[in-house]
């Protein structure tokens, strides 16, 4: 996993493997990075998943997390240090894909609609025994506790049996906290009315964090796959299964027309040569 520690405006990058490592400014840490408490993160990594902990507060995108919890990091995060220092988590470059171009296009129009990503917005876990769990925003509302009764329930004994609902508001979603004596937090400011939720926000129920992630929008133009066009360029228009279907049957009908023309011209050669002979 890759991270990115900067001090006084300098970027120092390095990698860490999976397991557990020690970081802070100390002789004994075995991430060693000076101006850095001794000891003061525990980071836990586990198939691309990091967990971190600290031994006192710390913010990831200027919320803050208590000292002792154990937070769900996710790449593309910051963390927040002492003396303005921070640790980014850097996402993983992607591998770049053979055949790029018209037939990695047409590769994805054939691809089964069930293995692109969820268009749903989505709640993940990150703190509490329900770590890494993630939601799916797929009703008009989500309830969200520690009653049975609720949408998402989360196991922390600090959540209300109905603490929090999250309702779709036309395209977007609202956060509201629904009376209880513990409150709700959006990005570390106490809910006083209902609030709209963006993209990489952290909600606060108790001692449980969540981030809420957008809906994925894969065709804004049309709410149908891109295709290519016939001069290589890329058209957002829909395309529809049976659109697909003609187009298919017409290059089929192409082929065996092709191939019957070329038959004839076979016979008529043959036809020539015996003549001639």
């Amino acid at each position: 996993m890759r991270f990115e520690f900067e001090h006084l405006g300098s970027p120092t990058p390095f990698e860490l493997t999976e397991g557990q490592h020690l970081l802070g400014g100390g002789p004994e840490d075995h991430v060693h990075l000076e101006g850095l408490p001794p000891g003061l993160l525990t980071l836990r990594i586990e198939s691309q998943r990091l967990m971190v902990e600290a031994v006192r507060s710390f913010t990831v995108n200027s919320v803050r997390v208590l000292p002792g919890v154990s937070r769900l990091v996710l790449p593309g995060e910051v963390l927040g240090l002492p003396d303005g220092m921070c640790l980014r988590v850097l996402a993983e470059p992607s591998a770049p894909e053979r055949g790029v171009g018209t037939v990695a296009m047409l590769k994805g129009l054939l691809t089964d609609s069930e293995s692109r990503p969820s268009r749903a917005a989505t709640v993940t876990c990150l703190t509490g025994l329900d770590v890494g769990r993630c939601h799916a925003l797929a009703e008009a509302h989500t309830d969200i506790g520690r009653g049975d009764g609720v949408a998402l329930r989360l196991r922390d004994r600090a959540v209300s049996r109905l603490h929090a609902r999250i309702r779709r508001e036309g395209p977007g979603f609202l956060l509201e906290d629904l009376g209880t004596p513990n409150g709700v937090f959006l990005n570390g400011v106490r809910l006083e009315a209902p609030g709209a939720l963006a993209d990489g926000d952290v909600v606060e129920l108790g001692r449980s964090l969540l981030r809420f992630q957008a809906a994925f929008d894969d065709a804004p133009d049309g709410g149908g796959p891109i295709r290519p066009t016939p001069d290589g360029d890329v058209a957002n228009e829909p395309l529809q299964p049976p659109e697909r279907e003609q187009r298919r049957t017409r290059s089929e009908g192409w082929i065996i027309a092709v191939g019957a023309v070329l038959a004839l011209v076979g016979l008529l050669l043959t036809y020539v040569l015996a003549a001639s002979g």
